[in-house]
């Protein structure tokens, strides 16, 4: 019985991706423009640039939950209004050997795919965003060079996952607003720039291990760079500080997640960098702890 949910969540898994895949390339094909890079760290939203930006991320709850994953992430421009961004899990082991219910039974009742050793390790939830630029929502300041958009989107969670333990086992659909601004002023604080996305998601379907969803998100960041473009260790440097205030509409709960990443520019088009995070004000599914590291290369 288990081995026949486990290759059905598989296939669920591969016959999603793979008519993810089938959309976008037929997108491509129809939409698909020469799109000019515009934004030497990867961090602007406005920039609509096809760039490939694997991670590494850990996360430790505050129930004592820990998960490990590698993501392929990335973005794909259509054309310079049209954007595609993709986060999947390809790599994900959750280890539930710390919780109190684990020490104690042995076990997690109906989580059958977790193994002895309170741990599984399979591919995680397909996570699609999509962004448009409209040219109408756009402007500028009186300062030379300095401007504003505000950006409709949505994104999809698709439950991909090998296990449901790997995943939320729930199709959420979320319409988003971003608002992008330059920060006014010169150097050095006039050089960054202030992102407001803002989400509201929602549950569509629901699988056996799936709960309702409706919570409101937001993604807000500060892009700070740090000093010039250069070839010296010291040059390149940026710092994008990002804030997640969340509210929980089904448990009537609030949130905080804090994490500043630290970027440096290699060279052209490649950027490396880290991002710690804490969380505040937290319930016991909540994140306590976070670190990941990551590159970003552009086409």
């Amino acid at each position: 019985m288990k081995n026949r949910k486990s290759i059905s969540l598989i296939m669920r898994g591969e016959l999603t991706l793979a008519g993810v895949l089938v959309v976008i390339f037929f997108a491509s094909l129809v939409f698909a423009e020469k799109v000019e890079q515009e934004d030497s760290t990867g961090t602007d939203p406005r920039a609509f640039s096809s760039k490939f930006m694997p991670y590494y991320l850990y996360t430790e709850l505050e129930n004592g939950t820990k998960v490990n994953q590698f993501d392929l992430f990335g973005m794909y421009a259509f054309n310079p209004k049209l954007v595609m961004m993709y986060d999947w899990p390809v790599i994900k082991d959750t280890d539930y050997g710390s919780l109190d219910l684990f020490k104690q039974t042995g076990g997690l009742g109906s989580f059958s795919d977790i193994s002895s050793s309170g741990s599984t390790t399979g591919f995680g939830d397909l996570n699609l965003r999509f962004l448009y630029k409209p040219d109408t929502w756009a402007g500028n300041y009186l300062e030379e060079g300095k401007s504003w958009n505000l950006m409709p989107g949505i994104e999809l969670n698709l439950p991909t996952a090998s296990d449901d333990v790997l995943g939320a086992d729930t199709t959420t659909i979320a319409p988003m607003l971003t608002f992008v601004t330059d920060l006014p002023g010169g150097p050095p604080f006039g050089l960054g720039f202030l992102v407001l996305m803002n989400v509201y998601d929602f549950d569509v379907d629901e699988g056996n291990a799936g709960s309702d969803v409706e919570r409101l998100r937001g993604r807000w960041f500060w892009m700070q760079p740090l000093s010039r473009p250069g070839p010296s260790l010291g040059d390149g440097l940026y710092m994008l500080t990002e804030f997640q205030p969340v509210y929980n509409f089904r448990t009537d709960d609030f949130d905080f997640w804090f994490g500043p990443e630290f970027g440096k520019i290699i060279k052209d088009g490649q950027i490396a960098y880290i991002k710690p995070g804490v969380g505040f004000d937290r319930e016991k599914d909540d994140r306590k702890f976070t670190f990941e590291i990551g590159y970003r290369y552009f086409f």
